[in-house]
């Protein structure tokens, strides 16, 4: 069963991505606004892939699928990972910026920024069938447990972040998925209950504008987090900012075709995007004078060319590798 209303948390998230790119870094208040409440973005998409994983188990049909569901899952997410992450390595060498450990980032989602959110995805992909079945045998406790794998590796972080603990991990606690996992079983436990479906918008608005009033002052007394999408605050934003925009897509029958062209293509607009802005960064910094563009322009910039790029893609014959869009059969009727 297809939710149209899933098309519409994917166009925000990955509209929200690209705000979290060009904003960071960005010193206003409006900016800083801007990037926080735009946070909800990486965990929103594993919502998504949990809400989708649930399926089967929704409608009383979940087998264990093992390999071949893996395998099937993985040939959408793997190759474009792989080629993009290898572009980005290229890109960063030829910018002077050579990666210490090329092999290694590439095989954990080290190569560029937003990577790493793919890496995440992956091991969630490898443990879908042994999250469903705790699910179905074992609700209560693995939400339990979800909950305190994700707070205990949020608090590491904040720790780590606040330099209240001292450590070396060969691989950044952020792309291991414990800290995401309330996110993920998050998302199967919604596939599972219907009730806060039936939520009113006068109930979900004010529910979302406090969460982000909690995000926004979380963010004004501890800034040192300002940068993750770990933090207990924006767990609570995530689920608001799901319901608002849950309830606000089932008042349409149908979505507006913007958002549906957005949402069919979000992949390769999220893969894309940060080339688009790292190419104009190097052009406009080897160019004098150089360029400066506000938050509005510079969005543009990278929604604009991470889209057109991501539309592009779905026309090549190997787009899909790259993370292009399926391109769509042409109905053959009336062709007599």
């Amino acid at each position: 069963m297809r939710f149209r209303q899933m098309d519409g948390l994917r166009a925000a998230a990955a509209l929200a991505v690209v705000m979290i790119h060009v904003s960071a870094g960005q010193t206003t208040d409006a900016e800083l606004v801007w990037n926080q409440l735009s946070r909800f973005a990486v965990p929103m998409f594993l919502v998504l892939t949990g809400f989708g994983h649930a399926g089967a188990l929704a409608e009383g049909k979940f087998e264990p699928q093992g390999w071949t569901a893996v395998r099937r899952r993985l040939s959408r997410v793997l190759p474009p990972y792989f080629l993009w992450s290898a572009a980005y390595l290229v890109l960063e060498a030829l910018c002077g910026m050579p990666h210490a450990h090329p092999l290694f980032d590439l095989l954990t989602g080290g190569a560029y920024v937003h990577l790493y959110y793919i890496f995440i995805l992956v091991q969630f992909v490898l443990l879908a069938d042994f999250f469903c079945i705790a699910m179905q045998r074992y609700p209560r406790r693995l939400m339990l447990c979800a909950a305190a794998a994700t707070f205990g590796m949020q608090l590491l972080i904040a720790c780590q972040a606040n330099g209240m603990l001292m450590f070396h991990a060969p691989l950044s606690l952020v792309r291991l998925f414990f800290g995401w996992t309330l996110f993920y079983t998050g998302g199967i436990w919604l596939r599972l209950h219907e009730k806060w479906q039936r939520c009113p918008l006068c109930v979900s608005v004010p529910v979302w504008l406090l969460s982000a009033l909690g995000v926004l002052l979380t963010n004004h007394m501890f800034p040192s987090l300002s940068a993750s999408s770990l933090r207990p605050d924006l767990l609570v934003y995530v689920f608001a900012t799901w319901l608002m925009l849950w309830t606000l897509c089932s008042r349409c029958r149908t979505l507006p075709a913007p958002v549906r062209f957005i949402a069919r293509h979000s992949f390769g607009l999220y893969l894309a995007h940060p080339m688009v802005l790292r190419l104009w960064n190097v052009w406009t910094t080897h160019h004098d004078p150089v360029i400066y563009l506000r938050l509005p322009q510079m969005y543009l910039l990278g929604f604009g060319g991470g889209l057109a790029a991501a539309v592009l893609l779905s026309f090549l014959p190997f787009g899909t590798l790259l993370g292009g869009a399926h391109r769509k059969k042409r109905s053959r009727t009336g062709d007599l």
